[in-house]
C-alpha cells in the first residue's frame, strides 16, 4: 500500500508497530499451544503414525521456539521494521499448518484465525495475502495429513475392515497409500472427493470469514484515514493559534521595565491559546511613564484581535501633552469604528511623574487597582467610568494622587478575583488584598510570584476559566545610579560581567570586601545560567546594577531566556557533603544567599528574572 502523506505514514506505521506488539503476544500463546500438543503427542494422548512420530517430536519444539522469538523484540525497534509483520503472521500460519497436518480433523477451525488477526494492521492487502496463502496451505496440509497425521475417517471414506470384521485404522505411509489405491480402484477416488467435499466447503467458510474481515479492514482503514485528517486539521489549527499567540505576546512589552525612578512588571496568562486581556507600558518622555491594562469582552481570536487594536491605538495616541482620559477617549473612537460585533474593552490608564510621584489616572469600567507599600496596601478610590468601544463618546474623567517612594500601583483583570476553585468559590478582592498585606515583599517580582502562588494554591486542579493579567508600577523615588548591559551566554564573557560589577562598586566606593563578595555572587549566578540554564548552547544574559544612594542599597537584576530555572530553590547542602551535593545550587548558592539579604525569582514571558538586594554601611566592610 503506497502512502504518500508523511503524517499518514507515521500514524500507519505507529499502528503497525502496535499491531506487531499485540501479534507477538498472540504468537507466544500459539507457541504455548504447540508445546501442549507436543506433550500430548509424547504421552500418546494423540496418536499419530510411527513414521511421523519422530518428525512431530522435533518439529513442534522448533515451532514453539519460533513463536516465542517475537516476545524478545516487543520493546525494541525491530517491531517497526516493515517486514516484521510477515515474519509474525507466517510464523502463526506455520503453527496452524503443523496442527492441520498432525490432527487434520481437529485443527481446520484455526485457518480463519490468521485472517482475523491480520485486521490489526488496518491494511486490506495484508489480509488478502494471508487469505490466499491460507487457502493454498490448507489444501496442501489436507493431503499431507492423509499420510502423516492422525487417522481421519472423513479423508479415507471410513475405517478399515480388519480380518476379524472390526473397524480399524492404518498408520504407516505404505498402508495408507495402498488403501487409497484400493479406494480409487473401487470407484471411490478419495483424492477428488477430499478436494470437492472436504476442502471446498472449508475453503468457502474461510472465504466467508475473509469477506467479512476484509470489509471490516477497509472500514477501519477509512476510519484511520478520517481520524488522521481530523488530527491534521486540529494540528493545523493549533499551529495557527500558536502563531497568533506568539504575535499577540510579541505585541506586549517584554515584561519588566526597570529604571532609576520606576519599576514596572507586567504579565499575561491566557486561558486559551490567545486571549482578550491586555497590558502595556511605555516611557512617554523623560519625566512620565504610562501603564495600561484592559480586558476585552469575549474570548479567543476575535478578542485577541480587538485587544491588539486597542494596544496599537493606545501607542498611537499616548503623548506627554495628553491626560489619561484624553488618551482613552481617542482610543475609544478608534476601536469603535468598524466594531460591527459590538465588542468592548474595560481599561485603566495611569501616568506617573517619576520625578515627583504625581500619579494621574482614568478608569474606563475596569477593576480598581491596589496601591500602597509593605503591609499598607489598599484599593485605590476611583470613578468606574464607561466601557470603551461601545459609543462614540466615553464618559471618563481624570483623577490624581501621589505615590511615596517605595509605593506601588498594581493593575489587574478580573481573571484574578474571579478565579474559581474546584468548589466554584471565587478568589475574590478581599483575598487578593490579603495576599498583598500578608508580608513584606523585597521587590515587584517577589510580589507577582506570591500572587501567582496564592492563586494556584486556591484553584488547585480547577481549569483556568479566564485570562489572568496584572501590572505593577512601583515608584522608586530617591537618588539612584544604575548601569545595564546584555551579554552573550558564553564562559569567556563571565569575566566581562564580573568586571561590570567590580567597576560599578569602585565607581560608588563600595567597601572592598563587599565588592569582592558581589563578584562571587555574580560568578556563581552567571556560571549556573550558562552551564545549566542554557546548557552551554548560548543565549543572552541581561545584567542590571542599581544603587540607591539614599539607602546605600545595591540591587542586582539578572534576566535570561533559558529553560525555567530558579537557582534559589536548590536546597543548601551540609558542609562536608560529597561533590555531587555541591553541584549546581550547592555551596555556591548557599554563599549567594548568605551574602545577599533579599532575593526573589519569577518566570515571566518565558524569561527567568532574578532580583537580589543588599544594604551596607560604607563606613565598614
Amino acid at each position: 500500500m503506497a502512502i504518500k502523506d508523511k503524517n499518514y505514514q507515521q500514524a500507519y506505521y505507529d499502528n503497525e508497530a502496535d499491531a506487531n506488539k499485540q501479534m507477538s503476544y498472540v504468537n507466544a500463546a500459539a507457541g504455548a499451544l504447540a508445546i501442549v500438543i507436543w506433550i500430548l503427542y509424547l504421552t500418546k494422548v494423540f496418536t499419530i503414525p510411527d513414521h511421523f512420530y519422530i518428525f512431530i517430536a522435533v518439529l513442534f519444539p522448533i515451532i514453539a521456539v519460533i513463536m516465542f522469538i517475537p516476545l524478545f523484540f516487543v520493546k525494541t525497534d525491530k517491531i517497526r521494521k516493515p517486514g516484521y509483520k510477515y515474519f509474525i503472521l507466517f510464523s502463526l500460519l506455520a503453527v496452524i499448518a503443523a496442527l492441520n497436518i498432525s490432527i487434520p480433523k481437529h485443527s481446520v477451525l484455526f485457518w480463519p484465525f490468521a485472517i482475523l488477526i491480520a485486521n490489526h494492521y488496518y491494511n486490506p492487502t495484508i489480509g488478502r495475502v494471508i487469505y490466499i496463502v491460507s487457502l493454498i496451505l490448507m489444501l496442501i496440509c489436507i493431503y499431507l495429513g492423509m499420510f502423516f497425521g492422525e487417522f481421519d475417517e472423513n479423508l479415507f471414506g471410513g475405517g478399515v475392515v480388519l480380518a476379524d470384521g472390526s473397524i480399524g485404522t492404518v498408520e504407516t505411509f505404505e498402508e495408507r497409500l495402498q488403501l487409497l489405491r484400493e479406494r480409487v480402484a473401487s470407484g471411490d477416488n478419495r483424492y477428488l472427493k477430499v478436494l470437492l467435499f472436504y476442502y471446498f466447503p472449508r475453503a468457502m467458510i474461510v472465504s466467508l470469514f475473509f469477506m467479512v474481515s476484509n470489509l471490516l479492514n477497509k472500514r477501519t482503514y477509512q476510519l484511520l484515514d478520517k481520524e488522521i485528517k481530523v488530527h491534521d486539521e486540529q494540528e493545523k489549527a493549533k499551529t495557527e493559534l500558536g502563531v497568533a499567540k506568539e504575535i499577540q505576546l510579541n505585541t506586549l512589552p517584554d515584561g519588566i521595565l526597570d529604571s532609576k525612578d520606576v519599576e514596572i512588571v507586567g504579565e499575561l496568562k491566557a486561558a486559551k491559546e490567545v486571549g482578550g486581556d491586555l497590558y502595556d507600558y511605555l516611557e512617554i518622555d523623560e519625566d512620565h511613564v504610562a501603564a495600561l491594562i484592559g480586558d476585552v469582552s469575549g474570548k479567543g481570536v476575535p478578542a485577541a484581535m480587538f485587544m491588539m487594536k486597542t494596544i496599537t491605538s493606545f501607542r498611537d495616541f499616548a503623548s506627554p501633552k495628553k491626560t489619561p482620559s484624553q488618551i482613552l477617549k481617542e482610543v475609544n473612537l478608534a476601536i469603535h469604528k468598524g466594531n460591527k460585533k459590538s465588542m468592548f474593552v474595560t481599561c485603566f490608564l495611569a501616568i506617573l511623574n517619576r520625578k515627583t510621584g504625581h500619579l494621574v489616572y482614568a478608569n474606563a469600567g475596569h477593576n480598581p487597582p491596589i496601591v500602597g507599600s509593605n503591609r499598607n496596601y489598599r484599593y485605590l478610590k476611583c470613578n468606574p467610568g464607561f466601557l470603551l468601544g461601545c459609543f462614540d463618546d466615553a464618559f471618563i474623567q481624570d483623577e490624581e494622587t501621589y505615590l511615596k517612594p517605595g509605593e506601588s500601583l498594581t493593575l489587574y483583570t478580573d481573571g484574578i478575583t474571579e478565579a474559581r476553585n474546584e468548589s466554584g468559590d471565587f478568589f475574590g478582592e478581599e483575598r487578593l488584598l490579603e495576599v498583598f498585606n500578608k508580608r513584606e515583599y523585597t521587590c515587584t517580582i517577589e510580589l507577582h510570584h506570591s500572587i501567582k502562588d496564592e492563586i494556584a494554591s486556591f484553584v488547585k486542579e480547577a481549569p483556568q476559566s479566564d485570562d489572568i493579567t496584572f501590572v505593577t508600577l512601583r515608584y522608586q523615588g530617591g537618588k539612584y545610579s544604575f548601569e545595564e548591559k546584555f551579554f552573550d551566554a558564553k564562559k569567556e564573557n563571565v569575566k566581562d560581567m564580573l568586571d561590570l560589577i567590580n567597576n560599578f562598586g569602585e565607581k560608588h566606593h563600595f567597601p572592598e570586601e563587599f565588592k569582592n563578595k558581589l563578584v562571587i555572587v555574580g560568578d556563581e549566578l552567571f556560571s549556573n545560567i550558562i552551564n545549566h540554564g542554557y546548557e552551554n548552547n548560548g543565549g543572552d544574559i541581561y545584567v542590571r546594577l542599581l544603587f540607591n544612594i539614599d539607602k546605600n542599597e545595591f540591587v542586582l537584576t539578572v534576566i535570561d531566556r533559558a529553560i525555567p530555572f530558579n537557582q534559589l530553590e536548590v536546597n543548601n547542602p551540609e558542609v562536608g557533603s560529597d561533590a555531587k551535593a555541591q553541584s549546581i545550587g550547592g555551596l555556591g548558592i548557599m554563599i549567594v544567599k548568605k551574602i545577599m539579604t533579599e532575593y526573589a525569582y519569577d518566570r515571566i514571558n518565558d524569561k527567568n528574572i532574578l532580583v537580589l538586594k543588599k544594604s551596607f554601611d560604607k563606613t565598614t566592610d
